[in-house]
């Protein structure tokens, strides 16, 4: 099983359509703000996921996988540290956690992207 395939599947889902609702919800409601700046981040990431995953780049998946880890691992480091900074809620203690859930799991995943299920007894 390839979990840097996974998780660039479903982060990258995730990030496209999950944030991209809210970031059009709040695009609609109060316009153009740091945090939809924050959320079309995650879009963008969710966009280059498609095109990974649509063209099978194989090599990418890992890039994907890493960079998100590292990315993610920052903003939630900066999250724990100084919790709701500025006022973003890219900053909140749920975001920080998400953040931190895809940081730890991208990481782990860019590290050991291919688990052999035979070990695994499956």
């Amino acid at each position: 099983m390839n979990l840097a395939r996974l998780y660039t599947w479903i982060i990258g889902g995730l990030f496209l359509i999950a944030v991209g609702t809210t970031l059009a919800i709040e695009l609609a409601a109060q316009g153009v703000t740091l945090e939809a700046g924050h959320k079309a981040i995650h879009v963008a990431i969710g966009v280059w996921a498609v095109f990974i995953v649509t063209n099978n780049w194989s090599s990418q998946y890992r890039l994907f996988a890493f960079s998100n880890g590292i990315l993610w691992g920052c903003v939630a480091i900066v999250g724990w540290l100084l919790p709701d900074f500025q006022g973003l809620d890219a900053f909140n203690r749920l975001d920080t956690i998400l953040h931190t859930g895809v940081a730890v799991t991208g990481l782990l995943s860019g590290l050991f992207p291919v688990v052999p299920l035979k070990k695994l007894g499956l």
